[in-house]
């Protein structure tokens, strides 16, 4: 585990049942070929291997521990890419994503794990929070704190499952929301290799657009995926057709060799 130096994150360690380790997936755009991101994972050691089942998910969503299990994963995200040489391969601009709760985006905890995590590197890198469906609140004075300090730092948010996603549609307007991610039951396609949800993801496109938002399409799972997206207008994707998770280490080595 981390040294923790304050009594609320001290506090926390002691219920932890897990010990999380951060996996990566690289996120691709398409036009260039080229890594322009990766979305922090959980995983779990067991006797199978790195897992996350449902009984880790509900761990991980425990209101007292989840600020605790996101500050692990940043840290020891930056600390795996330090330890294998990967903090100097990342360039500026690289977009590391983690999904965090609305309740989370006041977290005193988390805001201290963002600043640390990028002072590990020598680049300005851009940390993206992604706010998930679980646990909507209205913006509070806390939150729109939050998000001011966040704006001054250069952090972004994403609305995380867009397509399905609906209630996280309010912090569109009140934060600086940079990304759109396209949940993968949105982006599947049909036989004929059209997608399925072409109306939807049009219309996703088109607001995306008029306000300077990019979308990312998670879930790619083959060339055809890929293209019936691209023919939409979407160039930057993630999933399993460019790389499954991968522990830093790994990812370390895909980025070198990625083209």
């Amino acid at each position: 585990m981390l040294i923790m130096n304050d009594t609320l994150e001290k506090k926390c360690s002691y219920n932890c049942e897990m010990d999380v380790t951060p996996f990566l997936q690289p996120v691709i755009n398409t036009y260039d070929n080229c890594i322009v991101g990766a979305e922090i994972l959980c995983r779990v050691k067991t006797k199978k291997g790195y897992i996350l089942n449902q009984l880790h998910i509900e761990e991980l969503e425990v209101p007292e521990r989840a600020d605790f299990y996101a500050r692990e994963l940043l840290l020891k995200t930056a600390e795996l890419l330090r330890k294998n040489d990967g903090a100097g391969e990342i360039p500026s601009g690289f977009v590391f994503s983690l999904n965090i709760t609305c309740g989370q985006i006041s977290s005193q905890t988390i805001r201290n794990a963002v600043v640390r995590f990028k002072s590990y590197f020598k680049t300005d890198v851009v940390i993206l929070l992604e706010i998930v469906e679980r646990n909507i609140t209205d913006a509070t004075s806390d939150i729109l704190n939050a998000i001011t300090f966040y704006n001054s730092i250069g952090v972004k948010f994403a609305i995380d499952d867009a397509g399905i996603n609906t209630a996280a549609m309010k912090f569109f307007g009140v934060s600086n929301v940079s990304i759109l991610k396209l949940d993968r039951s949105v982006t599947q396609i049909k036989e004929n290799f059209e997608l399925i949800y072409r109306k939807l993801i049009d219309g996703i496109v088109k607001v995306s657009s008029l306000c300077g938002v990019h979308i990312v399409a998670e879930g790619v799972e083959n060339q055809h995926q890929k293209e019936a997206l691209e023919k939409a207008g979407i160039i930057h994707m993630q999933g399993y057709f460019f790389s499954r998770p991968l522990s830093v280490a790994a990812f370390c080595d895909f980025i070198k060799h990625y083209r």
